[in-house]
Formats: structure tokens, C-alpha cells, sequence
């Protein structure tokens, strides 16, 4: 029954992160955000990837922190720091080598996309999201069997793709 909870809390999640991406406003844009990332930490916490689990409320953090003059130094530092923090945790909770393995991938991916969330161009943001982030944590979701995670990166993927081929369209494009 925990497992049937876990996926579909992983579930709604991905609803609300794909229904935030409706939202122009970004109050309610990282209201949503958070919802689903709430979602998501109660799906990793029930499915025992911890890592996966303080990587999201970790992510809560870093939108809150760049929602604003996202280019100062300091912010960058203490997002980064949250990470490596949330790394520490996870792999004194569960230290077996798979474990640190697969805590290790999206911890990396996350530093790398909170480096170029900081640089704030949305294109090379996207570049990222398909390249590095989405596929560190569809590597985690495969393993830890998060559904609603396997999904919610798709989704980020397919979408990226397509505001690139916008982007190359339109030039003017940078939402």
C-alpha cells in the first residue's frame, strides 16, 4: 500500500508541475513549482530515496532564493551549498555504493543547472535541462522507481525541446 501512495503522490506532483507551466505569474508559477515539489519529496521519502527526497526541498530553496536579482554571488554559494549539504545527509542515511551512486548523479546535475539558472539565459537553461538535469534524475527515477519522476523529467525534456525550436523560430522568444 506505501508503494501505491508513493506513486501516485509522485503523480500529482507531475500534475502540478505541468500545470504550473500555465501560470504567466511567477507567485503562482513557484507556488506550483513547490506544490509538486512537495509531492515529490513525500514520493522519494516513501520509495526511500532519500537523496532524491532533500534534493527537492533543496530545490524549493533555490526558487525561492533566484526568484529575485538571481545573479549575486552569495546566492549561487548557498544554493550550492544546500546541495552538497543535502549529498552529506543522504549518504550518511543510506552510505551502500549503489546508494552514493545514484545520490551522486542528480546531486551533480543540480549543481551544474543551478550554475546556469544563476547565468539566467533561458536557452542555455534549456540546453542543460536536456542534457544534464533531466537525465541525472531520470537515471535516479529509473532505479528508486519513481513514476511520477520518470514522467515530470519527460515532460521537462519535451518542453525544453520545444522552446528551443521556438526560440530558433522566433529569436525574440525568452520565456
Amino acid at each position: 500500500m506505501v508503494d501505491i501512495i508513493a506513486q501516485a503522490l509522485g503523480l500529482v506532483g507531475l500534475f502540478i508541475i505541468v500545470l504550473s507551466f500555465q501560470f504567466k505569474k511567477n507567485s503562482s508559477f513557484f507556488l506550483l513549482q513547490g506544490a509538486g515539489g512537495f509531492m515529490f519529496f513525500l514520493n522519494f521519502i516513501l520509495i526511500g530515496a532519500y537523496g532524491g527526497a532533500m534534493f527537492n526541498l533543496c530545490n524549493l530553496l533555490r526558487g525561492l532564493v533566484f526568484m529575485k536579482d538571481a545573479r549575486k554571488p552569495w546566492k549561487l554559494a548557498v544554493v550550492e551549498l544546500a546541495y552538497a549539504s543535502c549529498f552529506a545527509f543522504s549518504v550518511y542515511l543510506d552510505h551502500s555504493p549503489k546508494q552514493i551512486i545514484l545520490v551522486a548523479i542528480p546531486c551533480v546535475a543540480l549543481l551544474i543547472m543551478s550554475v546556469f539558472m544563476w547565468l539566467g539565459d533561458p536557452g542555455h537553461i534549456r540546453v542543460c535541462q536536456i542534457a544534464c538535469s533531466s537525465p541525472g534524475w531520470i537515471i535516479h527515477n529509473i532505479f528508486n522507481l519513481s513514476i511520477g519522476g520518470l514522467l515530470c523529467e519527460s515532460f521537462n525534456m519535451i518542453s525544453s525541446f520545444i522552446y528551443l525550436i521556438r526560440r530558433k523560430k522566433n529569436p525574440q522568444t525568452e520565456s
